[in-house]
């Protein structure tokens, strides 16, 4: 029988987890200023792979608006600032990454 390549559930979910992880591991990473998107989406280009290898550079903002700043992306976002910044917290509390809230919470009130 000819296989289709369809992806099974847990491939899919799979996906979805890596995709979610590397949103939050990302905008993370850009809001903490330890990486920008261009240099992230740099990076990828550069490595051999299909097109599933950029959910690597997968954010929770949009990065194509207009008024985007790679120093502030949390302010050009269509959440509201402390509404990301609040799912980011509940996020790697739910993953224990307790350091991270606490720099994510500094962001916060300033």
């Amino acid at each position: 029988m000819e296989e289709f390549g369809f992806e099974s559930e847990e491939e899919t979910q799979d996906f979805s987890e890596r995709m979610t992880r590397a949103a939050f591991e990302n905008t993370y990473l850009i809001l903490t200023g330890r990486a920008t998107y261009e240099s992230m989406l740099e990076k990828q280009s550069m490595q051999k792979g299909s097109i599933d290898q950029y959910v690597n550079t997968s954010v929770l903002f949009n990065p194509m608006s207009k008024d985007y700043s790679p120093k502030f992306p949390h302010l050009h976002n269509e959440v509201d600032r402390n509404e990301l910044i609040d799912s980011m917290i509940e996020y790697f509390t739910e993953t224990e990454e307790y350091e991270k809230c606490a720099e994510l919470v500094e962001i916060k009130r300033n």
